[in-house]
């Protein structure tokens, strides 16, 4: 499925999205934010080139947060029912959306975990790279990401 369209959506299917590059690498975040924004353990995010990602049905609101250091964290949620459907920090070329967002992402199995220091130890996952915290470098998740693709 990886050269094939991705689409997705709000819960109530007012926003409607179309993704037409293949995913760079997919994690999961423990973060007692992406928590409390799920109601669950963790985010699933699945990173995308920021340029393929195309809205097709109303436009979602956008809500930011500052990071410092002039950086900002931009999300986009559907204005009906307030489902976080992706998110996009300040100059970067890559949308992160959410695993849950896609129609279809069963395809894509997360390479990665951060903020493992604020998971529920039962969803901590033994198989991926993990950090403690927000890494700087997300290299690692590509590699990753592309030497599962190669060995299947």
């Amino acid at each position: 499925m990886a050269d094939e369209i991705r689409e997705g959506g709000c819960n109530c299917g007012a926003v409607r999205f179309r993704i037409s590059k293949p995913p760079l690498t997919a994690y999961l975040c423990h973060c007692h934010l992406c928590q409390k924004r799920t109601g669950s353990p963790f985010a699933m995010n699945v990173v995308f080139p920021g340029d393929g990602l195309e809205v097709t049905a109303e436009a979602p609101f956008e809500l930011a947060r500052d990071l410092g250091g002039g950086l900002r964290s931009v999300s986009s949620l559907c204005g009906a029912c307030d489902s976080r459907l992706w998110t996009r920090r300040t100059g970067a070329a890559v949308v992160n959306v959410r695993g849950g967002a896609l129609d279809d992402a069963g395809d894509l199995r997360p390479v990665a975990q951060i903020w493992v220091s604020s998971g529920q130890p039962w969803a901590v996952q033994a198989d991926m790279l993990s950090y403690d915290a927000q890494p700087s470098d997300f290299t690692p998740f590509i590699a990753a990401w592309r030497e599962r693709s190669v060995s299947g």
